[in-house]
């Protein structure tokens, strides 16, 4: 009765680890999925920040205009 015991608990062991084995590659491809969305996310944050410093730039240098009386 033992071994018949203990098979049960192996195959109960073994389907456990099988299950979380499945959900072990499941977080594995979301956290790809999360780092390849937020390898994108910075580049695009790092493109707006780059238009946003042309554009104060821009801004800036409009303001010194008007502040001189420079005809835009």
């Amino acid at each position: 009765m033992t071994s018949e015991s203990d098979a049960t608990q192996i195959e109960m062991w073994q389907a456990r680890c099988d299950e979380l084995q499945v959900a072990c590659e499941r977080l594995r491809e979301e956290r790809d999925n999360a780092r390849t969305t937020a390898a994108l996310l910075e580049a695009e944050f790092a493109k707006h920040t780059e238009t946003i410093r042309e554009l104060t730039a821009h801004i800036d240098r409009l303001r010194l205009h008007i502040q001189q009386g420079v005809e835009l």
